[in-house]
C-alpha cells in the first residue's frame, strides 16, 4: 500500500483563557482523493504530547491510491481538559511520488470559538497547491 506522510501544524496563537492553541482531544483525520478516500483514521503516537501550540505533528498512514487530493477532513472527539484547538494546515506528501499537497485551515475546530463545531466541520480545502520534492514554499 502506498505511504502517505501527514503533518498536521497547530496554530501559534494563545487564546484568551485558555493556555495556547493546541488540543487533547482525540484527532481524526480522512483524505479524499479523485479515487476515493482513506476512511477516517485517527492521529496518535504513543507516549507523545500532540498538537501543540505552534508545533507540527507527522504521521504515516497507508492507503489506497485515492490519485490526486482533493480535500482532508480534521475534527476532534473534544475530550481532554482543553480540546479546543487551532489548525493552521495539513500537508500530505506521496511516498511515491514525493509530491506534496498543502491544505490550508486557519480555524478554531471548538465548540466555544469560531463557528462552535468540532466534529463534521473541520474541513480543509481546497489544496493550495501541488508540489514536487524539494519545491515546497517557504
Amino acid at each position: 500500500l502506498p505511504l502517505k506522510f501527514v503533518s498536521v501544524v497547530t496554530g501559534n496563537v494563545r487564546a484568551a483563557g485558555t493556555n495556547d492553541a493546541g488540543t487533547d482531544a482525540n484527532v481524526f483525520i480522512t483524505i479524499y482523493g479523485l479515487n476515493g478516500d482513506s476512511g477516517k483514521r485517527a492521529l496518535k503516537q504513543k507516549f507523545r504530547n500532540l498538537f501543540e501550540r505552534g508545533k507540527t505533528d507527522r504521521f504515516y498512514l497507508e492507503t489506497l491510491d485515492m490519485g490526486e487530493l482533493r480535500k482532508v477532513r480534521i475534527e476532534h472527539d473534544n475530550t481532554g481538559l482543553a480540546p479546543g484547538w487551532l489548525v493552521e494546515r495539513v500537508e500530505i506528501t506521496n511516498s511515491a511520488t514525493g509530491v506534496t499537497t498543502i491544505f490550508p485551515c486557519g480555524r478554531w475546530l471548538d465548540e466555544n470559538r469560531g463557528d462552535g463545531l468540532i466534529l463534521g466541520s473541520g474541513w480543509c480545502f481546497p489544496p493550495t497547491g501541488f508540489f514536487p520534492p524539494g519545491q515546497l514554499p517557504g
